[in-house]
């Protein structure tokens, strides 16, 4: 299942990936949530360093950073969980050889800070299902995210997936275990989903 989707990015092309990734973070730093009215020095978005054939997050994370937003990447840890430092336009080469940013370390436990959480996905389903990699780490993220931790949270953040046009709607299992979005954002269009009310 998973290797279809890969399959599929691989025929699109560089070029093609380029443009559909440039579009998608101009579409994304357009929506209300990542503060587009005016620079928000009090947000916090948890994001990714792109790898592979996933939309470049390159563009759209220099943005943010040069908004005044407070970026956090994730570190891949050894047990496949995420920690999370604070983006400074440094990177090294992690695990796997992933881009890792060289910031301040915060812990698993950074992500409940965030008003908003980026992640990757292969597909997002017309439910907001996400079909990541198959690793879990960011099942297992998201899952910190839908526990509740009383007076201590502000508000649960906004979740949205970030992939190309042909991977919305898309139709594969669902797990227990895999946690769903609230938006997933594609070159042509913005999709959000029902928030459950477990979340």
């Amino acid at each position: 299942m998973r290797s279809r989707f890969v399959n599929d990015r691989l025929t699109l092309g560089n070029h093609a990936l380029s443009k559909a990734s440039s579009a998608l973070a101009q579409r994304l730093l357009q929506t209300p949530e990542l503060g587009v009215s005016e620079p928000d020095h009090d947000l916090t978005v948890c994001a990714y360093a792109s790898f592979g054939t996933e939309p470049d997050t390159t563009h759209l994370i220099e943005a943010l950073a040069g908004r005044g937003v407070r970026v956090l990447l994730p570190v891949l840890l050894p047990d496949a969980d995420l920690d999370w430092a604070v983006y400074d336009a440094r990177f090294k080469s992690g695990r796997f050889g992933l881009r890792e940013p060289v910031g301040e370390r915060l812990g698993t436990e950074a992500i409940l800070g965030a008003d908003v959480v980026l992640v990757p996905a292969l597909a997002v389903s017309d439910t907001g299902q996400r079909l990541g990699r198959g690793g879990g780490s960011y099942d297992r993220a998201l899952a910190r995210l839908m526990v509740r931790q009383g007076d201590v949270r502000r508000s649960q953040p906004w979740i949205c997936a970030l992939v190309y046009d042909h991977e919305l709607g898309a139709t594969f299992p669902v797990e227990p275990h895999d946690q769903p979005v609230d938006a997933a954002c594609a070159p042509s269009r913005l999709v959000r989903f029902a928030r459950s009310n477990d979340r």
